[in-house]
């Protein structure tokens, strides 16, 4: 319990500005002014947020060309009925660059994925997970090998 700063009387205050002045007065002097609310600090909301962030795994999605692209090429082309030359001059492609993705000796870019996919109805792009979230390690300094970059790696992390 506290003593009204306008009345003298001791009960519950609140905090009001009355002529200019921040007083704390209770209830019946609170009249007089313009009662104040007190908000909860931005920097607790803020707080929770980052804990939030840390203990929420960070996930994004990838997009990847499969393994097997040589194998599914070949076999859809085939199955079409093409020869790797109709299928260069279909998409507008060298032939040897067809013969190097048969062969496994090419990896097609994005684009040349999309085009072949597109032409031939296969999949050659696929998608998958992968956490971003920064794993916490702990840096054994009786290792020889712990370099000043080990310590600053560690410094980011906290």
């Amino acid at each position: 319990m506290a003593i009204c700063e306008m009345c003298g009387r001791v009960g519950d205050l609140v905090d009001s500005i009355v002529e200019g002045a921040n007083m704390q007065v209770c209830l019946e002097c609170s009249s007089y002014g313009h009662v104040v609310t007190i908000n909860q600090p931005v920097v607790d909301k803020k707080i929770e947020r980052e804990k939030e962030l840390k203990t929420k795994p960070i996930v994004e999605m990838i997009d990847c060309v499969v393994d097997d692209y040589s194998e599914k090429i070949k076999k859809a082309r085939e199955k079409k009925g093409l020869k790797q030359e109709d299928l260069a001059k279909d998409i507008a492609e060298k032939v040897s660059v067809i013969h190097q993705l048969e062969s496994n000796k090419l990896k097609p870019s994005f684009k040349l994925a999309k085009k072949l996919e597109v032409f031939l109805n296969i999949t050659l792009i696929s998608q998958f997970e992968q956490n971003l979230s920064k794993k916490e390690e702990s840096i054994d300094f009786k290792n020889d090998a712990v370099t000043i970059g080990d310590l600053l790696k560690e410094d980011e992390i906290k």
